[in-house]
């Protein structure tokens, strides 16, 4: 059961009009690609994505499944949104209440084990190794944790394990903790004690199930010590397609390859005076400018003379002659016009654009983002960190 509901608030513009597991990541894939790759190379093919914040996205990525060869006809993956049962409808109210709606999945499922997943998390993981774990030690709930720095505590949330390998404590984000291990939002547990203890009331996995199970002692926790990243915000998604491009080891493993629906584009094509450096480039790209530490996705175009440093530009979006981009996120289909410029290098129009309706700062974090669509017309300066609503048009006579 993959856990998709979320709205994404942190992720500001970039999930206004698509699921945050929809979210592109990486050149080619959306961040539900890695849950579902996963699973299908752990054997796992009975999928339950719940879903309900803007899913259009997310079922137009995954339609059938054949992608990740889950169009089958005994199993496969299932989209399930929030139902009324002959009541008024209402959203999942958390995530053991997403669990408690579908009661019925999984009663009718011939499974002893069900695993539940965090939809928002880039990571390569055999979840057969946690069964096997989750077996030996006897317990119905395993949680997956890993070890983080002092500084990404708060993110998470941070579980104490005993030396025989249980988790006697749970923090949820705290400001800090002395606790070294972060719980990845992975649990896996037995099939009946699932069902018997989920309840209308108990709308939250970890405040309702886990926590109250720790001073039961049954609650195992199992280390898990690959790549993972996780996606919970403008900065943890910039961050984490950095590091991808220094290590680029959770798309490249063929021997645990990550599916996702192609794009069905050509080659992407380069000019002669074309300079490219430590980036990833999509099919369909057409670059005839600079494109440095950045990743582009599908169909992109760099015009000649424009220069694209640091950034992540997203399918079918367009960059004019000699403008410039810096350490930005640019959504699909935006259109950047010549010689204008984006972030961290743009010196024009900051007295100016936010009085523009549609534009307004982040919280000092320093990246700029220019939501779908928008136009950012010719000569026009965005400065650090602003963000610039989807569909917004951004000119010079405004700016006055």
């Amino acid at each position: 059961m993959i856990l998709a509901g979320g709205t994404g608030r942190e992720l500001s513009v970039l999930t206004q009009h698509r699921a945050k597991t929809a979210l592109p990541f990486g050149g080619r894939y959306r961040i539900i690609d890695f849950c579902l790759s996963n699973c299908v190379h752990s054997g796992f093919h009975d999928i339950a994505v719940l879903a309900q914040y803007n899913p259009k996205s997310l079922i137009d990525h995954i339609k059938m499944g054949k992608p990740w060869d889950l169009d089958r006809k005994n199993s496969g993956v299932y989209i399930l949104q929030p139902t009324h049962h002959g009541e008024m409808a209402q959203w999942y109210l958390g995530t053991g209440d997403a669990l408690y709606q579908n009661i019925d999945v999984i009663r009718s499922s011939n499974a002893d084990l069900v695993l539940v997943l965090s939809g928002d998390q880039v990571y390569g993981m055999d979840y057969r190794r946690m069964v096997v774990h989750h077996r030996s030690m006897g317990k119905p709930v395993t949680i997956a944790y890993k070890e983080v720095s002092p500084s990404q505590r708060s993110r998470f949330g941070m579980i104490r394990c005993s030396r025989r390998g249980l988790v006697t404590a749970f923090q949820e984000k705290p400001s800090s903790s002395p606790f070294r291990f972060a719980s990845l939002g992975i649990y896996l547990f037995d099939r009946e004690f699932l069902i018997d203890y989920l309840r209308p009331e108990r709308v939250d996995i970890v405040f309702d199930i886990i926590m109250p199970m720790l001073t039961r002692r049954r609650v195992a926790g199992y280390e898990f010590d690959g790549y993972w990243e996780d996606i919970g915000s403008v900065m943890s998604y910039y961050r984490a397609s950095r590091r991808l491009l220094r290590n680029r080891s959770i798309i490249t493993d063929r021997a645990w390859p990550i599916y996702t629906r192609g794009a069905e584009l050509p080659p992407a094509s380069f000019s002669r005076d074309s300079v490219v450096m430590d980036s990833i480039i999509a099919d369909g790209c057409s670059v005839r400018g600079t494109v440095r530490g950045s990743i582009l996705f599908p169909g992109v175009r760099i015009a000649a003379g424009a220069t694209v440093e640091n950034s992540i530009i997203f399918s079918f979006a367009s960059i004019g002659n000699d403008a410039v981009v810096g350490t930005s996120i640019i959504d699909k289909e935006v259109r950047v016009g010549a010689g204008a410029q984006i972030g961290e290098r743009a010196h024009t129009g900051e007295p100016d654009i936010y009085r523009i309706e549609g534009i307004h700062r982040t919280r000092g974090r320093g990246i700029t983002v220019v939501g779908k669509a928008a136009r950012i017309a010719a000569g026009v300066g965005v400065p650090r960190g602003a963000v610039v609503e989807a569909r917004t048009v951004v000119d010079m006579r405004r700016i006055r």
